[in-house]
């Protein structure tokens, strides 16, 4: 490993911390599919991003940006992702005690 020479795959450089599509709060785990696509559990804004392979602008496939609820569509405090073979995502709700699937469209 160089330690001298990193790529940014997703969020700032700065370290800067927020809630617009090219930032996290509090990433805690992700996942690569097959096509070099990038999961992320964005803990503190209660989603989970998908960052294109190469692209640093992510969208929310997952949860609301920054609403934590317990509704089949929200989630609260996510901290761990995964993906099967069919790219469904699971998602570990630990706020909510329970782990959703999320098939893929």
């Amino acid at each position: 490993v160089n330690a001298s020479t990193w790529t940014l795959m997703a969020g700032t450089p700065n370290g800067q911390s927020g809630s617009i599509s090219t930032m996290l709060n509090f990433p805690t785990d992700f996942a690569f599919d097959s096509s070099g696509n990038l999961y992320v559990a964005d803990t503190n804004n209660d989603r989970v991003q998908l960052f294109l392979s190469g692209k640093l602008n992510g969208t929310t496939i997952a949860g609301l940006t920054s609403q934590s609820g317990s509704t089949a569509v929200l989630l609260n405090v996510p901290r761990s992702i995964t993906l099967d073979s069919a790219l469904n995502l699971y998602v570990v709700d630990s706020g909510n005690s329970r782990i959703q699937k999320f098939q893929r469209a």
